[in-house]
């Protein structure tokens, strides 16, 4: 079916328009998709979106070519999928750093808790400034960490814990209210 007819039956609120719309545009909403959220769970979770989004939005709109008007509106729930997982990986790892750095924090800058944050870097080893950024900066899971640098998880957890202590200690000798 064309677009203009599948664009017909949306605008009759024909509940055909769906099946039409998903037989011309599901594989290529899936795919890309997929490709930005790299799982297919979550790429069939963005085309179900897709088809609410495009059957609520026509009418009043009108689109040229549909299958444009599909895949960036697709497009747009997989990178939302993306940074909703990639917040609650970030909360989870700075609930690991609550135990070194209070939320209410008044009287520092961050430019001053950052500075003593270098300072610590600076002084730790290699390894375990890299173990600390991957985590705390990049956000990683232990298990990559521990798989690119070739250590088990088991070690990674436990010396990122022992950054964490020092790094509340290394703030209280910093003047960093904890």
């Amino acid at each position: 079916m064309e677009d203009v007819q599948i664009i017909t039956l949306f605008w009759r609120r024909d509940e055909r328009a769906i099946t039409e719309f998903e037989r011309a545009y599901k594989r290529l909403c899936l795919c890309a998709a997929k490709e930005i959220t790299g799982n297919a769970s979550d790429a069939e979770e963005c085309f179900n979106d897709t088809c609410l989004a495009v059957w609520n939005s026509i009418p009043p709109e009108n689109p040229n070519f549909l299958g444009a008007y599909a895949l960036r509106i697709c497009r747009n729930f997989a990178l939302n999928t993306i940074k909703a997982k990639n917040r609650q990986k970030r909360s989870a790892v700075l609930v690991e750093l609550n135990e070194c750095i209070s939320e209410d924090i008044t009287d520092m800058t961050p430019q001053d808790i950052g500075h003593a944050i270098d300072s610590f870097l600076e002084m730790l080893p290699k390894r375990e400034s890299i173990i600390f950024i991957r985590r705390y900066f990049c956000s990683e899971p232990v298990k990559e960490i521990a798989a690119k640098l070739g250590m088990r998880q088991n070690q990674i957890s436990k010396i990122l814990a022992k950054l964490r202590k020092q790094l509340k200690n290394h703030l209280e000798k910093e003047g960093i209210p904890l």
